[in-house]
This record gives C-alpha cells, structure tokens and sequence, in this order.
C-alpha cells in the first residue's frame, strides 16, 4: 500500500475520457470530447442514473457550502476535485453570503487547472491550484493556500466525488487524515461518493471506469467504507446517506436505485479557534497578498452508524 501524490499530468490527453470532462457532460457542459462522451454512453448503460447523481453531488456541495456559510459562518473553503467551472460555484455561493469568504480550488487535471484560472480566479479571494488530496499535509505548503487560507479558522473541506477516484491501495482515508489534522476545531468536512451495495454493480462500474478513463479511478464503494472517512467528526443534520435530502428531495428515496450519491457534513470538535466576533475573524485572516456520524438509512434501512452534533 502506498501513501503520496501520483506526479501531476502537465499537458491534456483528449483521446483518453476524464473524470471531470465526463461530470461536465452530464451537467449540459460544453468541454467533453468524443472520448469522454462514448465513456458516458458506456456507464450509463450499466448505472442508468449517472445524470441524476452527478446532479444530486454538485446541489449538494452548493447547498453545504451555503449552509456553512449562513448557519457556522465559515468563510474559508478549501473545493478538492472541483471540476470544470459551472454556471454557479463554491466562491459564487460563499461570496453571496459574505463577500470576504475565500475559496482555494484544487484539482490534479490540467484542464480543469487553465480553465479555473481563466473562470475562477477573481478579486483576489479566490485561487486555482493543481493539486492532489494524496499529497496530505504537504499541500498547505501551495503559496495560493498559505496566501488565503488561515488555519487558526475553521476550514469547509469539500470533496464531494473525490475519493471514488482514488483507489484503496493509495489510502484515501489516511490523505483525508492527513489533511483534516491540519484543520482547526470547528471546521468541517463535506464529502459524498459513489456508493452501492451490490457488489456486482461496484465492480461493473469500477471496471469500465477504470477502463475508460486509463486508470484514472478508485472505486465505488459501500456505506460502511464511507463511514470510515467521518469517524470523529459530528455529523450535521441530516446525517449520513443519499445527498439528494440536501436538495430537499427526500421522495426520491423512495426510487430504487442500485448506484446512490453518499455522504454528509461532518464537523471537527470543539470550540473554534475562540476570537469573539466575526470582525476580529476577519482582521485575524490572511488577505490575498499576505505570505471538516449519524447515518439516515438508505430507502428503508434503520439508522445506525457515528455521533451526531
């Protein structure tokens, strides 16, 4: 088993479909190639929802984003495995609720990278950086991350559709660690994934995953594997489980689907970092030029897993 980053892809290969181009495509985007597009045509044969839950990821890391935003005021979001820019984003949705939020995006895909740099990075509170979750604690050494991101605040980690991209053999939930212990009480993880309980179909999509995108592909997992990625954290409202409750669409649980989007918000413990108001929150945070479980039960089961907040 190994722990650390893979190198990082400096030019693009659009003769081999990418996770991100695939996203792209199926939230009506305009930056997929022939080789992204027929990797969709064969997913979808097998997991017929795949629209359906890139949707239900990208509402559901907005609708945290906001949540964290108006109910914990956290002002500082870290978006790993951000994707190709969409018409709304992390910064459009923290910024909205306070302008002085600061976003770092960070994606290992280069051209994910050149068009956030072109799309994203605006009025000196938002950053692009090429990185990668595996890279741990060493990715806060990024000068972007150090220039905007104080660590003596609390932090909204958002991986939402990450770690089905990364496989078992490369520790994801020893890189989760890694970078969450860096993070100060108070913050908060945001996570989802594929996950099934079917073996069959885990394998199935895992494979052509896998195939199509050159190995580019973790796994899809199960609930109880996810779980693991929150343990110690206090779970938000509504806890662990299909991410579509977040888009207030609870009825869709009641749809059998075999491939579900899974996960929740998760908050470190404690008490903060302790300043008494926002305003002395936010003259304590870095400016752009200065050098973080309950479980809902899947359609039908009964409640079970980690603490809830």
């Amino acid at each position: 088993m190994r722990l650390g980053p893979k190198p990082l892809a400096r030019t693009v290969d659009v003769t081999v479909a990418s996770v991100a181009r695939m996203y792209d495509f199926f939230l009506r985007g305009k930056d997929s190639y022939p080789a992204d597009r027929a990797a969709c045509e064969a997913l979808v044969d097998v997991m017929p929802n795949a629209v359906a839950l890139a949707e239900a990821q990208r509402t559901f890391a907005l609708a945290a984003v906001k949540h964290l935003a108006l109910h914990h005021a956290v002002r500082q979001f870290l978006d790993f495995g951000c994707g190709l820019p969409t018409r709304v984003n992390t910064h459009h949705v923290a910024q909205q609720v306070d302008w002085s939020s600061r976003v770092v995006y960070i994606d290992k895909d280069p051209m994910v990278v050149a068009h956030g740099r072109a799309l994203l990075d605006e009025h000196g509170r938002t950053a692009v950086v090429q990185g990668d979750l595996l890279e741990g604690d060493a990715l806060f050494a990024h000068r972007q991350i150090t220039q905007l991101i104080n660590l003596k605040q609390p932090v909204a980690l958002v991986a939402t559709a990450v770690l089905h991209c990364i496989p078992d053999e490369d520790q994801p939930g020893a890189a989760m660690r890694s970078v969450l212990a860096r993070l100060p009480a108070g913050s908060f993880l945001v996570l989802s994934q594929w996950v099934s309980a079917d073996s069959w179909t885990r394998e199935r999509v895992t494979d052509i995953m896998r195939r199509t995108t050159a190995g580019a592909w973790g796994k899809v997992r199960n609930r109880d594997e996810v779980d693991r990625f929150f343990e110690g954290l206090a779970m938000e409202e509504p806890g662990l489980g299909d991410v579509s409750a977040w888009a207030h669409a609870q009825h869709s649980h009641n749809r059998p689907r075999v491939v579900f989007e899974y996960g929740g918000v998760g908050r470190i413990h404690g008490a903060g970092p302790g300043l008494e108001t926002q305003a002395e929150a936010a003259a304590a945070a870095p400016g752009p030029t200065d050098s973080a479980s309950g479980r809902r039960p899947e359609s039908g089961g009964s409640p079970r897993g980690c603490a809830r907040s």
